[in-house]
């Protein structure tokens, strides 16, 4: 038997409670639960009886007082000695301890008393956050028509949660969609998937499958959609489908611009296998033994293969309170939904390339100024390098003239004189005040020129 001095933990603690509530459907998608209730069955809070599809649990006696109480109900043994101890020891009664309040009781506790219904929280808090909140959810105690947000900012590592009203879209009253018992007039969708040789779904359930498809399609064209049947993948030389982006789903519904490929399925539940005489003599000869059985059930599923962002889900089924007929209004209000929200993701990504653009324009037109203003300070400072080059050579040719003067040999003197005539050419040509001074013009404004003024932009484009 575990110790029963250890308390539970916050897993537990939601695993117990999900028990004393019947075990709703839909509250967990795998094992995970099994699992946390087999350590409160060995606690003594939990019987569990059954496996694989017969799987249940009862809460205890002991279970309903820990839920109630915080701890474990005291032990027959320590019962029996409080009975024997004298009254003097008996005399002054001990404070009953209060009953424990779990994590998410707290958390909406604190939310409640926050003056603007928000509670900053630390930055690495925030996944154990949205843990809490889908508990919160799950056992129905956010107060009705409000919803807990938990957003976190990367950049300033700052995290919080808040108590806010729902969506419209998730209090929106959905009309029904028409689902009728016989199939008449299929739609080339319907007549597509009857003709496919792929669709795992029991000849017992298929006609509900297609009836539901129909209802789907007729609804969705009624809205304006595009509705097209997705064909079926191909067989490989040695009989495989060959999958592929193309053949994912059963039919494809398009809104504008957006796609959205869905495929119809039956739900399996996973079942223990029980292996037969020759599956048994087979594992005698080194051969493995499946572990699980998958066994079609009546229930029917649609699925959304497209990826991208949820609002109510991807995948919806039949469940014990409804049926997926009643469904389909909010599979394509999700559709719906996803379109709009990639519309706005479109327009605000418009936004942003424009924004960039002009952005990138205005880096281009200072780098084009400082290019241009280079260019002329560069001109500038060659012209005054010329005019003081110039002057210099003056300067040496009436030094020179007057060393001419004191030659005797007239062959030198000619040498001479040609030389001081080729250095007042030279100093003409240089002279910037001998031709006409105006502002220079702005260079080519290329791409290699432009990108040391660039920035942290390209010099190409945005």
């Amino acid at each position: 038997m575990a110790r029963r001095d250890i308390p539970l933990t916050t897993s537990q603690l939601e695993i117990l409670a999900w028990i004393r509530d019947g075990i709703p459907d839909g509250s967990y998608h795998d094992y995970t639960p099994r699992i946390v209730a087999r350590a409160l069955h060995n606690r003594q809070l939990v019987v569990i009886t059954g496996r694989g599809q017969s799987w249940t649990a009862t809460i205890t006696e002991d279970g309903v007082y820990y839920l109630e109480h915080g701890t474990y109900p005291p032990n027959p043994n320590e019962l029996a000695r409080a009975e024997r101890v004298t009254p003097s020891e008996s005399a002054s009664p001990q404070p009953k301890k209060p009953p424990r309040v779990g994590p998410t009781d707290a958390m909406m506790a604190a939310l409640a008393a926050a003056p603007d219904h928000r509670v900053d929280i630390t930055y690495d808090e925030t996944n154990r956050y949205r843990q809490l909140a889908l508990t919160a959810e799950r056992f129905k105690k956010i107060p009705a028509g409000m919803q807990v947000i938990v957003s976190s900012d990367y950049q300033t590592r700052a995290a919080w949660i808040a108590l806010e009203p729902l969506p419209e879209w998730r209090t929106r009253v959905l009309e029904p969609v028409t689902v009728s018992t016989q199939l008449r007039d299929p739609t080339d969708v319907v007549t597509a998937m009857q003709n496919r040789n792929d669709l795992d779904i029991r000849a017992a359930e298929k006609k509900r499958a297609l009836r539901i498809v129909q209802g789907f399609v007729l609804e969705a064209r009624r809205r304006g959609y595009t509705v097209k049947p997705v064909p079926a993948p191909r067989k490989n030389s040695w009989g495989y489908a060959e999958r592929s982006d193309e053949t994912t789903g059963h039919l494809m519904v398009q809104i504008d611009p957006d796609c959205y490929r869905i495929s119809v399925f039956q739900i399996k539940d996973k079942v223990e296998h029980v292996a037969s005489k020759s599956e048994l003599a087979r594992s005698g000869r080194g051969y493995a033994l499946p572990k699980w059985d998958y066994v079609p059930t009546e229930r029917l599923g649609i699925r959304i293969e497209t990826q991208g962002y949820s609002f109510w889900a991807s995948s919806w089924s039949d469940k014990p309170d409804h049926f997926l007929e009643d469904l389909l209004p909010q599979i394509l209000q999700e559709l719906e939904l996803r379109h709009d929200r990639a519309q706005d993701q479109r327009i605000e990504e418009e936004r942003r390339r424009l924004e960039r653009r002009t952005r990138w324009q205005q880096a281009r037109d200072n780098a084009i100024a400082q290019l241009t203003e280079a260019h002329r300070s560069d001109v500038l400072f060659a012209e005054i390098n010329n005019w003081q080059q110039a002057a210099k050579i003056r300067d040496y040719v009436a030094a020179l003239t007057v060393q001419v003067a004191s030659y005797d040999d007239p062959i030198r003197v000619a040498d001479t004189q040609r030389w001081i005539d080729w250095a007042l050419a030279h100093a003409k040509h240089l002279d910037p005040f001998n031709r006409s001074l105006q502002l220079p013009n702005a260079p080519e404004a290329s791409a290699a020129a432009l990108a040391p003024y660039m920035g942290s932009w390209s010099p190409y484009g945005p």
